[in-house]
Formats: C-alpha cells, sequence, structure tokens
C-alpha cells in the first residue's frame, strides 16, 4: 500500500472518530482536527519512517540531485 492509501484511510478513522466523540458528547462541537490530524500525520510518520522515506517525504519527493539533462534559468 502507498503511504497516500494508508494517510486516506488514516484520516477516514480519524473522522469516524469524530462523529463517535460528537454522539458521545450528546451534540456538543468537537473540533474535528482534535482526531483528524494525529490520526492523520501519526500514519504519514510513522510509516515514512519505517520505510525509510522519511526524508524524501517531507523534502516534497525532490531528489538529492537534480536530473543532470535539466537547466535552471536564474531568477
Amino acid at each position: 500500500m502507498t503511504i497516500f492509501s494508508c494517510t486516506n484511510d488514516a484520516c477516514t478513522a480519524g473522522l469516524l472518530i469524530t462523529y463517535v466523540a460528537l454522539n458521545l458528547m450528546d451534540g456538543h462541537g468537537q473540533p474535528a482536527l482534535l482526531y483528524i490530524v494525529p490520526f492523520t500525520l501519526g500514519t504519514f510518520l510513522t510509516l515514512g519512517k519505517r520505510r525509510g522515506e522519511l526524508k524524501t517525504l517531507w523534502t516534497r519527493g525532490e531528489p538529492e540531485k537534480p536530473c543532470p539533462h535539466i537547466q535552471f534559468q536564474p531568477s
């Protein structure tokens, strides 16, 4: 499974937990991000660390060395 699909599943689980908490609190507002962010970010960081891809994920997938055929223009 890809990290995206696992993180997507974790976000879904966080959303379900949010609805359960909302029903247990008799409809009083619960901040959804209180549950969704830890599920999503925790899964992302855990899988990235476990697979050894955390540095690549953190740098938005940019390679350490650019391809030799790419010419960068000064900005």
